[in-house]
Parts: C-alpha cells; sequence; structure tokens
C-alpha cells in the first residue's frame, strides 16, 4: 500500500525570508509533521523561491535553509520526505538570472511539483493533501487533484476567493483535520 502524501507549502510552517539568519521555524512545524509520518504520510515540501532569480537570495541561501528545516524537523521525531522548489520567475523585468526566466509547469499555482512528487514516489494525487497559506498553494492542489487545506493569511488578499476544502489556523492544526478526515472516512 502506499502512503498517502501530504504536500506544504514551506512558509506555512516557516517564516519566509531573504537570509539564512532569518530564517525561523515555527515550534508547532515539527510536532504536525511528526504526527502525519506517526500516521503514515509522507510529507513533501512544495515552495516557490523567485527571490533566487531575483538575485535576492542566493541559492545556497536557499539550500541552507532547507537543510536546516529538514534537520530539525529530523532532530524533532518527523521526516519530510522531499524539498521540491520552484526557482523560476516569468517577468523578465524582475528576473536577473537569465536560465531562470520562464513560465514554467513548476512554478505555483501550477501543480508541476506536485505531478513531480507523484512520480517520483508513485502516489495517488486523489488521496493526498496540499496544504498552504496562498491562493497559489490552494490552486496547484486543485488541479493536482489533492483535497485542500488553507493555513490562514491576512496578507494574501486573493486568497479570499478560493475554496479550499477546509481551513486552518496553522499546520499543527492542518494536521488534526487531515487525521480526523482519514479516520471518518
Amino acid at each position: 500500500m502506499i502512503n498517502p502524501p501530504v504536500g506544504l507549502d514551506e512558509f506555512g510552517g516557516t517564516e519566509s525570508p531573504l537570509r539564512f539568519e532569518d530564517f525561523q521555524i515555527f515550534p508547532w512545524t515539527a510536532k504536525a509533521i511528526k504526527i502525519l509520518n506517526g500516521f503514515g504520510f509522507y510529507v513533501f515540501v512544495v515552495t516557490n523561491q523567485p527571490a533566487v532569480a531575483k538575485e535576492k537570495m542566493s541559492l545556497q541561501e536557499l539550500e541552507n535553509m532547507h537543510f536546516h528545516l529538514t534537520y530539525w524537523v529530523r532532530e524533532a521525531g518527523g521526516i519530510i520526505d522531499k524539498i521540491y522548489a520552484c526557482l523560476h520567475h516569468p517577468d523578465p523585468k524582475q528576473v536577473k538570472i537569465p536560465a531562470l526566466l520562464t513560465e514554467c509547469d513548476c512554478r505555483k499555482p501550477k501543480p508541476g511539483m506536485l505531478f513531480q512528487a507523484a512520480k517520483e514516489f508513485g502516489i495517488d494525487l486523489q488521496k493526498s493533501w496540499m496544504i498552504g497559506d496562498t491562493w497559489k498553494d490552494i490552486r496547484a492542489g486543485q488541479a493536482a487533484g489533492c483535497r485542500t487545506i488553507l493555513v490562514r493569511n491576512e496578507t494574501d488578499n486573493r486568497g479570499k476567493t478560493i475554496k479550499p476544502d477546509f481551513e486552518a489556523e496553522n499546520l499543527l492544526e492542518a494536521a488534526e483535520i487531515i487525521l480526523w478526515e482519514e479516520n471518518n472516512q
């Protein structure tokens, strides 16, 4: 049997920094991931990181943040199975690294990173969940056929028009919703 996956937007569980020294992880992030792992869920991070294309952040800084995130979660007893990051941006006025200037299929709200995870791990996206804090996260999950949870975000005004399957205050509450739904089907 294939474990159902949960896709997370990286910054549904962390502050959104541009420098490694500003990187912070919310206290409930590792606990939520550990709980999901304990019930057999794969956990993937799917994140847009156009700051690399704009040269506002180096690839090394991003990799350091991802290493720190996976290490911290592992130290707390959880596992992030893989991190998928889209470094692309479609606006030539903002992009400073020409190789990253593209209208790709991986940049959310497109579901490319979710499709990639499904292919690599042999998972059924219809049985999967996408948790995120922006409309782009929810749209990507919906386009991939996932059930969706919006972690409330007061700064994402465009998110008012989306219709996620559920809403949560934080990642821990989202994990509790998933467990409730999976156990009551």
